[in-house]
């Protein structure tokens, strides 16, 4: 695992093969928007460690990305002569396109100003090179939102964002932003390991409760989530 990369370790010691997840710290946001919603950052299966020796290692970069998705609706390739087409049914899909862009957070020091503040597009969605922007509070980066039309659904979530499999996005935290205003979003490192199967990038109901905190603010590389035999988490952390 690379310096740019936090790990955390899991290592199961129930007496049965469990699925784990992980997920981060809900952001902050301003203003508000309403429902801040959590996606799973990864999902592995293992069985006892005493047993087998194998445990899972979750690589999380410590780069902060500012992340955008933007969803629609068009219309099918030509209709096929099937019992629906003929009944009239129209059937919809829906096309999903994302950005990311490596960002800084704002720092309470004068020197060497961050760039924490970017703009977002919509046609096509993209992200400017970030740039320092005065009056962003300290610990978060914003991105100037451009006008668009959230009801009756969102088409436009916003957020903290983490790369798998390469340059694939995952909003980590998100939010529907606010039209046409300055989104200031804080994110934390810190991390979660649950127990459950949550595939990677799938939507979660955020609870931090019966989990493994992970905080990788107290300066560790690398913290080892243990689920004990009687349910519980106990995690460590090094260099």
């Amino acid at each position: 695992m690379s310096s740019s990369s936090y790990q955390i370790v899991v290592r199961n010691l129930s007496q049965t093969a469990q699925y784990f997840y992980v997920f981060q710290k809900r952001a902050v946001f301003e203003p508000s928007a309403g429902t801040i919603y959590c996606s799973s950052l990864g999902c592995q299966y293992v069985s006892n460690y005493d047993n087998s020796g194998a445990q899972i290692i979750f690589g999380l970069d410590r780069q902060i990305y500012a992340g955008a998705i933007s969803t629609a609706v068009s219309p099918p390739p030509p209709p096929l002569p099937t019992a629906s087409n003929a009944s009239g049914t129209l059937r919809l899909l829906v096309s999903k396109a994302t950005a990311k862009k490596a960002i800084s957070l704002t720092t309470d020091t004068g020197n060497n100003p961050p760039t924490n503040f970017t703009e977002l597009t919509l046609s096509p969605l993209g992200f400017s090179p970030p740039t320092y922007q005065s009056g962003i509070s300290v610990g978060a980066f914003g991105v100037k939102v451009p006008p668009y039309t959230p009801a009756p659904y969102p088409e436009l979530f916003c957020g903290v964002a983490a790369l798998y499999t390469g340059e694939s996005v995952v909003l980590s935290s998100f939010v529907a932003p606010v039209p046409n205003a300055v989104m200031s979003c804080a994110p934390a490192q810190v991390f979660f390991v649950k127990t459950g199967y949550q595939p990677i990038a799938s939507l979660l109901a955020y609870d931090e409760s019966n989990s493994a905190r992970c905080d990788f603010t107290a300066g560790f590389a690398t913290i080892t989530a243990t689920y004990n035999s009687n349910g519980t988490f106990s995690t460590t952390g090094g260099p």
